[in-house]
């Protein structure tokens, strides 16, 4: 690398210094996608979860969310992540973003071995490309599906459906 390019380069970061006032100026944008997807995993406490999301930001979203056990009485949402493979301004981009606080409710599936479904209610901090200041929440339904096997009531897959919105 030349001398040259190198004075060029500095130069140029110098005066992109000085634009975030100039590009930030009309503040964060606001973004709202309908997602949908399957729960890849489960514990009595973290459910992993991934699908596609459509609307502002299309693309491929996973989340991993930590909470207290799942059961009638609401659980707490005590942390995990969410990220969402997508376009921002015409370049491709990650936009993640940290599980803050909710709540999961059961909503329905309280007697036998019913199908299960969950109110999901979260919020979202640290929201940007890459991460950032940004904020955003969550508003889905889980559904287990259940069956009985040998009498035991068994999960064979779960699924969330719901809607993203995401301020960056």
């Amino acid at each position: 690398m030349s001398v040259r390019t190198l004075v060029i380069g500095f130069a140029f970061a110098f005066v992109l210094s000085a634009v975030p006032q100039i590009a930030f100026a009309d503040g964060p944008a606001s973004y709202t996608d309908a997602v949908a997807g399957r729960e890849l995993f489960a514990t009595p406490t973290l459910g992993v979860f991934a699908g596609v999301a459509t609307g502002s930001l299309p693309g491929s979203w996973s989340a991993s969310i930590w909470h207290t056990p799942l059961g009638p009485a609401p659980s707490s949402i005590t942390g995990g992540s969410f990220a969402l493979a997508t376009a921002v301004d015409g370049s491709t981009a990650i936009v993640r973003g940290t599980f803050s606080a909710g709540t999961v409710s059961q909503t329905g599936g309280f007697n036998g071995c019913a199908n299960q479904t969950y109110a999901v209610q979260a919020l979202l901090g640290q929201v940007g490309v890459g991460g950032g200041t940004g904020s955003g929440t969550v508003a889905a339904t889980l559904t287990h599906y259940r069956t009985a096997v040998f009498g035991y009531c068994v999960t064979y897959k779960a699924t969330v459906v719901g809607i993203v919105g995401l301020i960056f």
